[in-house]
């Protein structure tokens, strides 16, 4: 909700204002199916409800003052009719004085305190009676699909597109799906522990079911087109056009070349994130690293989620996730404490809970970051589990966000903290000197920096990274399978217009259910429709 002022002493734009704080100080609906589109609030109670707004947990000092609406006085006689009395109450309720600049702030900065808590509040009821969910989700499938699953696994993976189960597939469930494919098409599938392979199929499935049609590729200037996509320290030019970790045996110890260092990189974008990024190396002396960091776009008010997984000697020797804040203060949402509280929990052992973070990290990591060395397989898998759970809740929140725009000076400010955020991430994660070691040792410094700066942790707010809405290859997918349309421009309409009620249809469903993602545009265009 947006306040309109009109005039600053209109009658009108006083009468706007009364009705709209009148509005503001309803009890929020607690119901998020109920909540119909972007503004997440509805009247929970008539305006003329004599429930007290005041008791209201959201309601602040600074409402509670606005409320009490200061009103010209109409001269009237105090010896009138009652009926005089009556008009004359009534004309002084229609008399308001414009608020000042600092009401206006204080009700905008009340606002936006409200669309937050209502917005968490929406996303925890994703999955608030079943927290198990966020992890447990592909084991379910595999229950549901047992006899189908057995039946595939009974032919070789090379004959199933041949015998028609990839067409199959798709009746499964996404993460059911991801889940069997493993690593897929990573060419260091096969070369890394389990546990990684494990992490990795869960994180990128996780981003191809939960952001669907909204992901896309990073653009590949600023990643492929150097070479990052696959980097192998014998071959760091690229000579061997990327296959050289097929036809390049790896050196026996204590020859040139030795320990050989293998990187591959996947880079997505999102229209919420910047830049989503999974990083696998493995060295030949047994070290493997599984690094992620999902950006955010610079405008979108959601935490830095960070993991890295390191290996050694056939060990797991560090595990590390966290939302890294991106306040000055290092502080979360109140919604993002509850919901990793929860989840910590939920997943972990007692003993994962303790905090250890690392000297580089305590300025951009949260209180509630899990930085562990396991030392029992429980303590492994809880953790495991709880960062699968994570992640899948922080994408599930990004979906119900919009970008901030500096039409004030609060969000002016926000989007100027966000920057400085960003930035203090990326200069304190550049100072972990452990990884640029392995990087130099590997190739060279000025590798090294490029890498790191470039693609790792990169700040460049004035690079705004390109996103375009994924649902569009549908509508060219289906055109390409149903060509005749394109002969007869009359049944081409025709399918278009029934194209645009189911799609309207859609959006009405949605908006009636609580779906914040149909705002003014899309509900425009329903009921045009």
């Amino acid at each position: 909700m947006k306040l309109s002022v009109g005039c600053p002493g209109s009658t009108q734009a006083s009468r706007t204002l009364h009705k709209q704080l009148a509005y503001v100080q309803q009890p929020i609906c607690r119901n998020p199916a109920a909540i119909p589109h972007a503004t997440f609030r509805i009247p929970a109670t008539p305006l003329h409800s004599s429930s007290n707004p005041t008791q209201h947990p959201f309601c602040s000092p600074a409402l509670r003052s606005l409320q009490h609406i200061r009103c010209r006085a109409s001269s009237s006689s105090s010896g009138g009719s009652a009926s005089a009395e009556a008009v004359a109450e009534q004309e002084q309720n229609d008399i308001v004085e414009p608020f000042s600049e600092d009401d206006l702030q204080a009700l905008s900065e009340l606002e936006n305190y409200i669309d937050v808590d209502t917005v968490g509040e929406i996303w925890r009821s994703q999955f608030a009676d079943d927290i198990d969910g966020l992890y447990d989700y592909v084991d379910r499938g595999h229950m549901e699909f047992a006899e189908r699953i057995e039946d595939l696994h009974e032919q070789p993976k090379h004959l199933w597109e041949r015998l028609g189960f990839l067409d199959k597939l798709r009746q499964y469930p996404p993460g059911l799906i991801a889940d069997m494919m493993g690593m897929g098409s990573w060419r260091l599938k096969g070369n890394v522990d389990e546990v990684f392979e494990f992490m990795v199929t869960r994180i990128e499935g996780s981003l191809r079911e939960l952001l669907e049609t909204d992901l896309a590729l990073y653009p590949v200037d600023k990643w492929k087109t150097k070479g990052w996509d696959f980097i192998d320290s014998l071959d760091p030019k690229r000579e061997w056009d990327g296959l050289s970790y097929v036809d390049m045996p790896s050196p026996l110890k204590g020859m040139e070349g030795y320990p050989r260092l293998l990187i591959e990189n996947r880079v997505y974008s999102s229209r919420v994130f910047r830049k989503l990024h999974l990083e696998v190396a493995v060295r030949q002396d047994g070290l493997q690293v599984l690094h992620m960091v999902f950006y955010p776009r610079y405008d979108f008010d959601i935490p830095i989620l960070a993991l890295d997984l390191v290996a050694a000697g056939g060990a797991v020797t560090l595990a590390i996730i966290d939302t890294c804040p991106v306040t000055s203060r290092l502080t979360l949402p109140q919604h993002y404490i509850e919901t990793i509280l929860e989840l910590q929990d939920n997943f972990l052992p007692d003993s994962c809970k303790e905090r250890k973070i690392p000297d580089w990290g305590k300025q951009i990591f949260s209180p509630l970051c899990v930085c562990i060395k396991p030392e029992a397989p429980e303590e492994l898998a809880g953790f495991m589990k709880y960062a699968v759970a994570l992640t899948r809740a922080h994408l599930m929140y990004s979906q119900l966000l919009q970008p901030l725009s500096p039409t004030d000076k609060p969000s002016a400010r926000r989007l100027s903290e966000l920057l400085a955020c960003h930035k203090r991430f990326c200069e304190h994660q550049l100072a972990n000197t452990k990884t640029s070691r392995v990087l130099e040792v590997a190739f060279d410094k000025e590798f090294t920096d490029a890498y790191m700066k470039e693609l790792m942790f990169d700040f460049s707010p004035k690079e705004d990274v390109p996103w375009f809405d994924g649902s569009l290859a549908k509508l060219y997918e289906y055109f390409e399978n149903t060509p005749e349309v394109w002969a007869d421009a009359g049944e081409f309409m025709k399918t278009r217009m029934k194209l645009d009620d189911q799609k309207a249809s859609d959006f009405l469903r949605r908006f009636l259910a609580g779906d914040p993602s149909i705002k003014l545009p899309r509900l425009s265009f329903a009921l045009q429709h």
